[in-house]
């Protein structure tokens, strides 16, 4: 039985259990200034991950002419960050799990920065797919580690409404992500450093910009401690408990010495990772590891890892393909001096282009001028409408999940997803077209998020980060062919792939009916 100071942390009679005495551990910290640290570097961690995915689609048409991009070439770029991901994931999910959560979020912080800066300073189309690979590399460091660190520091009873908080943190990075174009993008920008070799346009500088999140995540990681039900799981119970003395200090402004919890009782039951070698401890890894595929997480890991690649397939290719969209739909309405069914624009642009690549064929002897084509400010401003309707949801999401619980609130969202995505046919304004839009990529992102926020709770401390890494690398998975089947779908017909989106979130409303009760499987032990 732990050793407390007070009655107020004392554990049940007969619960020996140091994972559930570390839960009561973590409430009596509370939840206060250290976590608010801790969300912050999360942020800018999320930050980070996200526009390593997301301001390729929209340097796609500003660099289109300075790297000499062609249709496939874009295509390749927006994926090449998923398949570093995918590469990486199963690696470092496993390394993460064996050597803490901090010294990757740290190093994965520290491989992105560089990698932006790097990929800031391109000045050919293949150093940048080179970087942007290396850059998925280094996401797949960071991420997998992210929701683990929260989730372990984090008190039972605000748990899902932090990690919902974390999942408005991905939905806030489309926003900044937007903002950021808006505002570097259409700049006149072109500084010869040294001709033919270096020169900068606006979206270098935009890169540039972007590259500030994953320094200031590398810097607020440094300065936090690792994970305690980490180090307590690797039996470094003193570790754990000077850690959440620095957490109680902080949140309740108490002497660390005051701290009620003295011990957890677990002192030789593991041998400190600190005092066994490298080999023993890969060695005794791999032995955990085979639990994952053992009954009854297996089926869980099976089930998580099809809804997430379900979920990302759908979700992943119209997030990414959405600028383009809304860049047809303004120019369309330019070109045309009023708006028409959506429907009747994406079909006119797909006849364009098909035109064009006719034209194209009939005069490959004659050399033309490259001209790109910029997105308008309604393209940008629908990035930020996506944003925020995405955060909305999560908002709404925080609010009600206590009350509503997580699956129920999951199956509403799913469906309602469905009816926005079905109900695109019928829309003609532009407003109405973006709003329907975003309200399909914001309900899908919320039920993944809802996801996510179950099966990083599931999975024990020792397979935590393997286990999402290996959900990740399916979900990426689903990520790249999405934006290989979505580009096949619209050639089949404009509503092809809504339709698809539709039926897929029905189907996943269906799932959720499988998916485990954290709240209460884990009610009497905490999260393992």
């Amino acid at each position: 039985m732990a050793k407390v100071l007070s009655n107020k942390a004392q554990p049940s009679k007969g619960d020996g259990d140091a994972m559930k005495v570390l839960e009561d551990a973590l409430t009596l910290c509370k939840f206060g200034k250290f976590h608010l640290l801790l969300l912050a570097a999360t942020l800018c961690s999320i930050f980070a991950a996200m526009l390593v995915t997301t301001t390729s689609s929209y340097i796609l048409p500003v660099a289109e002419c300075d790297l000499k991009m062609t249709i496939m070439f874009k295509g390749l770029l927006n994926a090449i960050p998923f398949l570093g991901q995918i590469g990486a994931s199963l690696f470092t999910g496993f390394l993460v799990d064996t050597f803490g959560r901090k010294i990757f979020l740290i190093g994965g912080n520290v491989g992105i920065f560089i990698g932006t800066l790097i990929e800031g300073s391109s000045q050919t189309y293949w150093m940048m797919l080179f970087i942007k690979l290396i850059e998925g590399i280094s996401l797949s460091l960071s991420f997998s580690a992210i929701s683990s660190m929260l989730s372990e520091f984090t008190p039972f009873h605000v748990r899902d409404r932090v990690l919902l908080a974390y999942s408005g943190f991905a939905s806030t990075s489309l926003i900044i992500a937007a903002l950021l174009a808006w505002v570097s993008l259409p700049l006149p920008i072109h500084v010869v450093v040294w001709e033919g070799y270096f020169e900068l346009h606006a979206w270098n500088i935009y890169l540039y910009i972007c590259s500030i999140w994953s320094l200031l995540a590398f810097i607020l990681y440094y300065y936090l401690p690792e994970s305690p039900k980490f180090l307590l799981s690797h039996g470094q119970e003193k570790e754990a408990l000077e850690v959440l003395k620095t957490i109680y200090s902080m949140n309740t402004g108490n002497d660390r010495d005051s701290f009620p919890i003295l011990s957890f009782n677990t002192s030789g039951t593991i041998k400190p990772t600190d005092v066994i070698s490298l080999k023993k401890q890969l060695v005794n890894a791999l032995i955990e590891v085979k639990e994952l595929f053992r009954r009854p997480l297996i089926y869980k890991l099976l089930l998580f890892s099809f809804i997430t690649f379900a979920g990302l397939i759908v979700f992943t290719s119209l997030r990414l393909w959405y600028p383009q969209i809304s860049t047809i739909i303004e120019n369309y309405s330019k070109s045309n001096g009023e708006s028409a069914p959506f429907c009747v624009m994406i079909t006119d642009y797909m006849e364009g282009l098909k035109e064009v690549q006719s034209r194209a064929m009939r005069n490959m002897t004659e050399p033309g001028i490259c001209i790109p084509k910029l997105s308008g400010s309604e393209t940008y401003m629908n990035g930020i409408i996506l944003g925020c309707i995405s955060l909305v949801f999560v908002v709404i999401s925080a609010c009600l999940v206590n009350s509503v619980g997580q699956k129920t609130l999951m199956f509403i969202i799913l469906i309602l997803c469905s009816i926005c995505s079905g109900s695109l046919y019928w829309t003609k304004q532009s407003i109405v077209i973006a709003v329907l839009m975003s309200a399909t990529c914001g309900l899908l992102q919320t039920a993944l998020s809802l996801q996510q926020n179950l099966f990083v709770r599931v999975f024990p401390t020792t397979l935590r980060a393997l286990a999402v890494s290996i959900i990740i690398m399916v979900g990426r998975i689903g990520s790249l062919s999405g934006n290989i089947i979505f580009p096949i779908l619209l050639s089949m017909g404009c509503m092809a792939p809504f339709i698809a989106t539709s039926l897929v979130a029905l189907g996943l409303a269906g799932l959720v009916y499988f998916l485990p009760n954290v709240n209460e499987e884990n009610k009497a032990t905490g999260d393992q």
